[in-house]
């Protein structure tokens, strides 16, 4: 992990730490890894395998493998379908799910707004086995700096998540980390994440420190 990376991790996490009485569920840690191999010009397999940890990070609850093809419309939109394959822990049972999702991912750079990369990634959810539509839409910025001799990348989202069935928002993560770019190919993120749920009448909040390893290939 870069040095870069190290100090806005600690700085994360004491203003997490903060903020921990307005989180009512316990410390999470998710952390994922993306592997993206090229097919041909404008045409990438994904591989993202995902764990989830709950009780204060060391219980294991959730396993997701998404498999996808990224098709590079032009500089600017990406069209990616997905299978998901989806292992979840409830009371000490794991439940299994299938899921397919259906992204279109716009991204602008703002070279004559302070330099920022803008994202908006929308996303179609189905689970077969809960036959549950969910739309999901995460937006992005972030911007390259210089940290010494290092490139890195904080960045900022939000994405929240509309339940069809429900008829409204059920889920919304905030997250604020930095990427660090460790070679050519090879990239590391870490971040802060607020994830707010609502099940019933109220919302529940936990505080989750989220890694993503990115290689390709």
């Amino acid at each position: 992990m870069c040095q870069a990376t190290k100090y806005i991790l600690l700085i994360l996490i004491f203003l997490s730490i903060a903020n921990t009485g307005f989180a009512q569920r316990d410390w999470e840690y998710w952390t994922q890894e993306s592997f993206s191999i090229p097919i041909k010009e404008g045409i990438n397999l994904l591989v993202l395998p995902e764990w989830k940890f709950k009780d204060d990070m060391h219980d294991i609850y959730q396993f997701k493998l998404e498999n996808g093809i990224s098709f590079k419309v032009n500089d600017y939109f990406d069209i990616t379908p997905y299978y998901v394959y989806q292992e979840k822990k409830s009371r000490n049972m794991w439940d299994r799910s299938d899921l397919v999702y259906l992204d279109g991912t716009f991204k602008v750079p703002l070279k004559n707004f302070f330099n920022l990369k803008f994202s908006n990634r929308l996303r179609y959810q189905y689970d077969f086995d809960k036959a549950k539509t969910t739309w999901r839409n995460t937006v992005k910025i972030s911007k390259a700096l210089k940290a010494g001799k290092l490139d890195v990348e904080p960045y900022f989202s939000e994405e929240p998540f509309y339940d069809a069935k429900l008829n409204r928002i059920t889920e919304h993560r905030t997250t604020v980390g930095i990427n660090c770019p460790i070679s050519k190919n090879i990239s590391l993120a870490v971040g802060y994440m607020l994830d707010s749920k609502k099940g019933g009448a109220k919302w529940s909040y936990a505080n989750v420190l989220a890694s993503n390893l990115n290689i390709k290939f």
